[in-house]
């Protein structure tokens, strides 16, 4: 029998996280007929093994070497039946009847493009996990102009609300939706591929919801925010987003702004 949803997850050094991730899926009585694809981009460890044992039968996709989250997407993709795509991080878990608040919100709303749901650390506080389009007017707003959420991830709060962007670590998105604008950017080995996939989704009209009553465990809790990709591994996502030009002045527009802070810090401090 066909699937009405697919829960699609990619693996990699997952061996700690896979067997809980599947545990909360098969705990969930929500009776939604759901298909389970792993896609392991990491053969070192025993993820995919424990995957393929698990109850719930997962198919398990694996590669032998990391080709990136974007392409193991897409390679799920190809098989996934469902009329509905759930991505989700192998470092989280479903809280209560999270499947069935965001498949019965997509069910009801006939142009969407994603919903995400609230996500939760550990502890049970609330991860950020929305921005705006990290854009140089953004940034500027964000540095110069007190606007704290255009340019850090932020708590849409406690209504269902249309958000520019939401991360990739819970995604739902209808199949007509990717039937329409296709899968993720596979230029994006890691990171920035979730921005530029609502990005497209924005420019199709299709919107993109936060979802609040549906909660999911994220263990990874990395609540930073854009900025952080002038030392880190965004680096080369960003240059492939933005473009090299774009990058150069956005970076610039950054480095400016953080010393203002400094100033403005150092100022507040001597008052």
């Amino acid at each position: 029998m066909k699937p009405e949803l697919s829960i699609i997850v990619v693996g990699y050094k997952s061996e700690k996280t896979i067997g809980p991730f599947l545990d909360s899926i098969q705990k969930n009585r929500d009776q939604i007929k759901k298909e389970i694809i792993m896609v392991d981009n990491y053969p070192a460890d025993k993820g995919a093994d424990i995957a393929q044992k698990h109850q719930l039968k997962p198919v398990v996709i694996r590669n032998q070497e990391n080709i990136g989250f974007s392409k193991a997407v897409n390679q799920a993709l190809k098989r996934a039946r469902g009329n509905y795509i759930l991505l989700m991080n192998p470092d989280t878990r479903l809280v209560g009847s999270a499947l069935k608040y965001l498949l019965d919100f997509a069910k009801d709303t006939p142009k969407l493009g994603a919903v995400a749901p609230r996500l939760l650390n550990d502890d049970g506080n609330i991860q950020p996990s929305c921005s705006k389009f990290p854009t140089i007017w953004n940034a500027i707003k964000y540095n110069f102009f007190g606007c704290k959420n255009c340019f850090k991830k932020y708590n849409p709060g406690n209504k269902t609300t249309q958000v520019e962007v939401a991360v990739m670590a819970a995604f739902l998105i209808p199949r007509s939706t990717i039937n329409q604008i296709g899968g993720l950017d596979e230029r994006f080995f890691l990171y920035y591929e979730d921005v530029e996939y609502c990005r497209r989704l924005h420019k199709n009209g299709l919107p993109v919801y936060y979802l609040p009553n549906a909660k999911v465990q994220h263990t990874h809790g990395a609540s930073g925010n854009f900025v952080s990709h002038l030392k880190s591994p965004l680096l080369a996502s960003a240059k492939t987003y933005y473009g090299p030009t774009y990058s150069f002045l956005l970076n610039s527009v950054l480095w400016i702004g953080h010393k203002w802070q400094v100033i403005l810090r150092r100022k507040k401090f001597r008052d």
